[in-house]
């Protein structure tokens, strides 16, 4: 005996959950990945505080636990999967340099922290998050509506914008101002705040 089943090409289930308000979240772990990237900077900011040190592992240990909480949350959206996997591989990679940043922080080992901070934290870890945008660019343009696809436009408006110009410095340097011309060092002021 057999059985008729759909053939799907997109995810095969949705997470839909219905708050106290009556608000639809589509992603737990998205929320949490949201909270994680915000409590960063109170986690970090209350470390030195009460133990005088540790910002930086603490900030390193934060991200790294949004990104992997990201990495996973990709899957709750109906992007095709080739795009899921890229932002999965993608905010994987991302958890991976953060961990070993704050890893190598808490172990003086020198050449672990040339591998965090020279190898991975120079090249990898300053292109990554482009991926990752374009990720969310995607999934705004695949798969938002209503209020959160007009949140998500402003907030990708402002992201999207800081890469240019933090591109567009890259490309204006000029050798007589003795800049630096790599990515990785300029400080684009921008702060993207993607809810999910």
């Amino acid at each position: 005996m057999s059985t008729n089943q759909p053939i799907t090409t997109g995810p095969t289930t949705t997470t839909v959950r219905w708050g106290s308000f009556g608000m639809r979240m589509r992603s737990p772990l998205g929320l949490l990945a949201a909270l994680a990237f915000l409590l960063a900077l109170p986690i970090a900011l209350g470390c030195q505080i009460l133990f005088g040190s540790g910002v930086g592992t603490a900030i390193h240990f934060a991200l790294a636990a949004g990104t992997l909480l990201l990495a996973f949350a990709v899957f709750d959206f109906k992007l095709p999967r080739w795009m899921n996997w890229i932002g999965c591989v993608a905010a994987l990679a991302l958890d991976t340099i953060f961990l070993l940043q704050a890893v190598a922080l808490l172990i003086p080992m020198e050449s672990l922290h040339y591998v965090a901070y020279q190898v991975l934290g120079q090249g990898l870890e300053g292109r990554l998050p482009d991926v990752v945008l374009l990720w969310f660019v995607a999934m705004l343009l695949m798969d938002s509506q209503g209020k959160s696809r007009i949140l998500g436009f402003v907030a990708m408006s402002i992201a999207v914008a800081s890469e240019v110009y933090k591109y567009t410095l890259c490309l204006s340097w000029h050798p007589n101002r003795g800049a630096t011309r790599d990515v990785k060092d300029i400080d684009a002021p921008a702060v993207c705040l993607v809810i999910v």
